[in-house]
């Protein structure tokens, strides 16, 4: 698999010229929040697409695959800062459902400016050794997401038209993953020959349309695993797994750990 697990910086700056800006397929165990300073960039998050401009924020939930390419834009500076679970309480859950459902962030200039202020204090405050510095971090990080919460307004999400019938097909993988699907099936149904669609599902993805496949019924796999009430085997059949062998070798390969275990421990933290 290419989809690989990375731990970013709590806060992290990046600033590049004269070069094409792209990242591998990853993901992160905590929610990601992405500011571009300057250029433009692609973003795709799971099974969407978005079109970044300077001023945008974008919100990247944890365990959720995503990869940026700023394609022919040859400048992008851009800030994250990443957080856990302990910045949302009952009082701000709705924060992270509202970003969950509504990933893409654009709000008016003065609050950009002053969404800047907060996160260069937040990298100053990374970069310290003073007393407090964890608890500080997490109060600019949650005055940060309630400044965007406030300011926000809706972007509409629309796919530039050469990527569109990639964003229709990761949306129909995503609903129907417990199908028998396959480069075959997916080529007849959306009428597009084989080899152009898994050339354009990597470029605009990052990944074989395969390797999306199998990340989605492993990232469906992981929820089911969590609730206990359903057997090793049962779970690989709802998911699109033939073989509840082949599916527990899949699942430890991609997240280290066998769905048996995965489930234990998951259950066993409740």
């Amino acid at each position: 698999m290419q989809i690989v697990k990375y731990t970013n910086p709590t806060v992290s700056y990046d600033k590049v010229e004269n070069k094409r800006k792209c990242s591998l397929v990853h993901y992160h165990d905590e929610y990601e929040l992405y500011y571009l300073m300057n250029g433009k960039t692609k973003y795709f998050v799971g099974d969407e697409i978005f079109h970044l401009e300077k001023g945008n924020f974008i919100f990247i939930p944890k365990g959720i695959i995503h990869k940026t390419d700023s394609e022919e834009c040859l400048h992008n500076e851009r800030m994250l800062i990443g957080f856990g679970d302990d910045i949302f309480d009952g009082g701000t859950a709705e924060i992270l459902k509202e970003f969950t459902e509504n990933k893409l962030i654009a709000v008016p200039l003065n609050c950009q400016n002053e969404a800047e202020e907060i996160m260069y204090r937040l990298l100053e405050e990374y970069k310290s050794k003073t007393v407090f510095k964890d608890t500080l971090i997490r109060l600019y990080t949650l005055e940060l997401l309630i400044l965007l919460y406030r300011s926000k307004t809706n972007i509409k999400k629309e796919p530039e038209l050469s990527d569109k019938i990639i964003f229709e097909i990761s949306e129909y993988i995503n609903s129907n993953y417990d199908r028998n699907i396959s480069l075959d099936s997916l080529s007849e149904k959306f009428l597009i020959s084989k080899s152009h669609l898994s050339r354009k599902f990597k470029k605009v993805a990052g990944i074989g349309l395969n390797e999306y496949i199998t990340y989605v019924r492993i990232s469906n796999a992981e929820k089911l695993l969590k609730k206990a009430d359903m057997t090793i085997t049962h779970i690989a059949a709802v998911c699109g797994f033939n073989d509840s062998n082949y599916f527990s070798t899949v699942f430890k390969k991609l997240k280290g750990i066998t769905p048996l275990k995965y489930s234990k421990n998951a259950n066993h933290i409740k």
